[in-house]
């Protein structure tokens, strides 16, 4: 049998890295690939014996799974999605997507077709608010990360890294240029931990969970005070900067110290450093500033330290991503949403759901508990996303219909009636359109095994058993892709079969493009104020709140519960739930761990590797304690992702930001103690 070459992507997270597969027939001989633990276990996740390969049914959530064909198990699903659209109207049914994201367009296109406003991804806790904030702020061309953030620009003379740790989350891991190029570039770390790259900052600024906004405006207080802001760029493009600098004076180093544990002098060396360093260049997370129950406002911040210091639209700050490529947009949104009822948590969080486009997945419980959802359609969806987690996997058990697909026996698998079986990124086609010019077809480099399908296929052929084909392209997925690939100027037979990507030049932004331009915002200007706020009842200026749960903001709780937990920084080995199942990344991270500091512990009598109740008013899970002074005391880290210890189950759902609807998974309330059982 001859060999065959595939140039195809990885999917053990969302980025997409080119690959290389060697295959003869169903069998992959080896993979070339970049250096990452994540993409050695790609052949383990295909070839592993715990995956689930067959489509299932069951009656209820408490019987028994029975395998099914796939046709029966699309047949069984449209027939039940007709019943409740017929009894209930289209709104009673909500389509959920978590990974891949590949499957989105077609999805929400699904949605829209079958007559449902309720498109909701895992967005609604991830990036999105990020994007919403800076598109009401700077404009939406400054909404992909802050502009790129994370590009390496030699021209920067300072960089203010605000929670980012490139070691765990980003290739080339110890090699990123955050990491490498400290020494050469005054950095500024934002952190609760004494990351990697915070040991090598200049200066790193250790602050409490959930103060970000409040050191955002202390800085802002020192630059205006020391007269070190920008002063032309302001008096033009800036919108209620006046209502702004009143606010910020009342952030004295004194008062944003006691606010967030970090000394005043740091505080003022900062400000000094970055604003007296241009052009400088903010680094910002997509998620770890907006996961508080003030995330948005503390988000925005953020930004406007990039405006105050006229850093934006220059070589060396940060630049809009306008000119990123981007495919056609074939969701129909434009078209079919304004006939359908509000979407999910649109009345809640209207500001969210307008500007990223879609529902705010946040509120499914509500919808399900108020008897306005009766049955989700969902494409590898995880309910552990979720805060305060048992609840919404209650209200899942209890819908009519619940279908979702995956790779193995997760606890979202186990609440749902029907299951389809996934097939991994070896096993599927998708069309890939990179930002930064990168167009590539990515073939299936080995048949599936068993009956599993990729996820497009999977909502095609459900598209085509509701009686939608002629909204699904005649069922035609190639079809689709040239759609998609309209603004590339490529159509789909340009594509190489064997997987070989396609460039396509993106020209660069001009520097200072605002100056013919303006913002995109409504103003015109970067909105110190926002006008989309006001409007909308919020507070126009990036005002900062305690966390929901907080030793000062809730001292009844903090009283049994005194430690703050953070949760969700990143594993090299893992992308948050997914390859639990391999024992590839398991014997390099066996267990679910907590970080705690060492004067906390010995407080409390534990000592390394202890197993531990991690407890808050919501319930109790079990952990590894990992004995730490890369933590402030008083602080706890949880590492999430963990079915077995899942933190989500003791975030208050309660907390949610009033903007975004975001849980405060990086800002709440514990108790730990040392656990009477022995951990294996």
């Amino acid at each position: 049998m001859t060999a065959k070459t595939t140039y195809s992507s990885c999917y053990q997270c969302a980025y997409d890295c080119p690959i290389t597969v060697i295959s003869e027939g169903e069998e992959v001989i080896s993979v070339a690939h970049p250096d990452c633990v994540r993409a050695e276990a790609m052949l383990e996740q295909r070839d592993s014996e715990r995956r689930l390969i067959r489509p299932q049914i069951r009656a209820s959530s408490s019987d028994d799974w029975r395998n099914v064909s796939w046709r029966d198990a699309i047949s069984h699903g449209a027939k039940k999605l007709r019943e409740i659209r017929d009894r209930y109207g289209p709104d009673a049914i909500a389509f959920a997507v978590g990974y891949t994201k590949e499957v989105r367009p077609y999805l929400q296109r699904l949605a829209y077709s079958f007559g449902s406003p309720h498109y909701i991804t895992e967005s609604s806790c991830c990036f999105g608010a990020g994007y919403v904030a800076a598109a009401i702020t700077l404009g939406e061309e400054y909404s992909y990360y802050l502009g790129p953030s994370r590009a390496n620009v030699p021209e920067s003379r300072c960089r203010l890294v605000w929670s980012n740790n490139p070691t765990e989350s980003q290739l080339p891991f110890d090699r990123h240029h955050l990491i490498t190029g400290a020494a050469k570039v005054p950095t500024i770390v934002v952190d609760p931990r004494r990351s990697p790259l915070a040991e090598r900052a200049a200066i790193h600024l250790m602050l409490r969970p959930g103060s970000d906004g409040a050191l955002a405006l202390g800085l802002a207080h020192v630059i205006f005070e020391e007269g070190l802001e920008d002063e032309d760029f302001l008096a033009k493009h800036a919108h209620g900067l006046e209502e702004y600098k009143r606010y910020v004076k009342g952030f004295t180093p004194e008062l944003t110290s006691e606010i967030t544990w970090v000394a005043k002098e740091k505080i003022i060396e900062a400000a000094r450093l970055y604003a007296s360093s241009r052009p400088a260049q903010i680094t910002i997370s997509p998620t770890a500033t907006v996961h508080h129950s003030n995330g948005f406002q503390n988000h925005r911040a953020v930004l406007l330290l990039s405006a105050i210091c006229g850093n934006l639209d220059i070589t060396g700050g940060n630049k809009p991503s306008g000119n990123r490529l981007l495919g056609k947009n074939v969701s129909l949104r434009e078209e079919k949403l304004s006939e359908h009822g509000k979407e999910m948590g649109e009345a809640e969080f209207p500001v969210f759901t307008k500007h990223y486009g879609q529902g705010q997945a946040m509120a499914l419980a509500d919808y399900i508990e108020s008897g306005k959802v009766k049955a989700v359609f969902s494409v590898g969806m995880n309910l552990m996303m979720w805060p305060n987690s048992k609840r919404l996997e209650r209200a899942l058990h209890s819908l009519e219909f619940f279908s979702t697909s995956d790779f193995f026996p997760t606890p979202t698998v186990e609440a749902a009636s029907i299951f389809f079986p996934a097939a991994t990124h070896l096993e599927r086609q998708s069309l890939i359109i990179d930002a930064k010019g990168r167009v590539q077809y990515r073939p299936a480099a080995v048949p599936p095994r068993g009956e599993a399908k990729g996820d497009t296929e999977l909502v095609f052929d459900m598209a085509a058993a509701l009686g939608l084909d002629n909204m699904f392209w005649g069922g035609n997925i190639h079809a689709s892709f040239n759609e998609r690939l309209q603004p590339t100027g490529l159509c789909f037979d340009d594509l190489p079969a064997d997987g070989k990507s396609v460039p396509v030049e993106v020209p660069a932004i001009p520097d200072l493009s605002y100056e013919q331009n303006g913002f995109g915002t409504p103003s015109g200007k970067v909105e110190f104020a926002s006008t989309t706020l006001e409007k909308a009842g919020h507070n126009a200026l990036p005002v900062y709140k305690e966390p929901y749960w907080s030793p000062i903001s809730t001292p009844e709780v903090a009283k049994d519960f005194p430690l703050i937990l953070t949760s969700g920084g990143r594993s090299a080995n893992y992308t948050h739930s997914q390859g639990r199942f391999l024992a590839t990344l398991r014997n390099r991270e066996p267990g679910p761990r907590l970080q705690l500091n060492l004067d906390d512990a010995r407080e409390r009598g534990i000592e390394d590797g202890d197993r531990v109740a991690v407890t808050s008013p919501l319930g109790k899970i079990e952990m590894n304690a990992w004995l730490t002074e890369i933590l402030p005391p008083g602080v706890a880290h949880a590492f999430h992702g963990w079915a077995e210890a899942n933190i989500n189950d003791l975030i208050p759902d309660q907390g949610l930001d009033p903007i975004s609807g975001y849980p405060p998974f990086k800002s709440s309330l514990c108790e730990v103690s040392k656990s009477s059982r022995t951990l294996s």
